[in-house]
């Protein structure tokens, strides 16, 4: 039994980590020329995301919420993942040498200016007793997003992909431990609670906010191989990005 024990914590610590989660691009659709004009600078908007799309974990192993207004949670938690998935975007597209601006829409854009517009489709906190006890991607938390690049105020479409990205699945407590154990306090809330914090360097208030930085991650990986084809990074500033099917 120590050694499954050992097995579920080394698993359970990969899932609740960033390393663990499967983020990546997937239906991309790239403009076909190349030797494209380098945009002086590349604007970058919120993806839009309405609440109803966003769904809140509402389980037992839920911390008693500051905010009571359910409908106001939703909507800082919008407002979380699409800071998150932009300020990732930014700060990967800043050292590969261009002006890069987060902008509201009403900027105005001009002669070769390159847009990264977008949406999220789905924004899940999913159920994490269901991922520890059960694994294998029961209770996941789902992010996906809808990408679009343009460039000029004509606003020529270059680039259209979406995001994925989802817990990993990994095998539950009940698997590894037996459901019996699980369920007789060999899995506790507080092991959740205790190692929810484990995560890369930044720090966000929910698993779906990380995610979504995940994804802003991908996504800029994924510009930079475009940027690469039109010539206007070099080929070792590249950043391969996870293609998910």
């Amino acid at each position: 039994m120590p050694n499954k024990i050992y097995v579920f914590v080394a698993a359970l610590l990969c899932g609740l980590g960033s390393a663990c989660a499967q983020t990546g691009i997937r239906r991309a659709a790239l403009v076909a020329e190349t030797n494209l004009t380098r945009p002086k600078r590349i604007l970058l908007y919120d993806f839009a995301v309405s609440e109803q799309e966003v769904k809140e974990y509402q389980g037992i192993m839920r911390q008693q919420p500051n905010i009571k207004d359910a409908a106001e949670r939703e909507r800082l938690l919008a407002e979380e993942v699409k800071g998150a998935l932009v300020e990732e975007v930014v700060d990967g597209l800043m050292p590969l040498g261009f002006v890069v601006e987060r902008v509201g829409r009403e900027t105005k854009v001009t002669g070769s200016d390159l847009v990264i517009d977008g949406q999220f489709l789905t924004v899940d906190e999913g159920n994490p007793l269901g991922r520890l006890v059960i694994g294998f991607g029961a209770g996941s938390s789902t992010v996906q997003s809808q990408v679009q690049v343009y460039q000029g105020k004509e606003a020529r479409k270059l680039m259209d992909f979406t995001t994925q990205s989802d817990s990993s699945k990994i095998p539950g407590a009940a698997p590894i431990l037996g459901a019996g154990a699980a369920i007789q306090g060999g899995i506790t809330a507080g092991m959740v609670v205790a190692n929810a914090a484990i995560s890369g360097t930044k720090t966000y208030k929910s698993d779906v906010a990380r995610m979504a930085a995940e994804s802003g991650d991908q996504v800029a990986r994924y510009l930079s191989e475009f940027f690469a084809k039109q010539g206007w990074i070099r080929q070792d500033q590249v950043r391969k990005a996870r293609m998910v099917y």
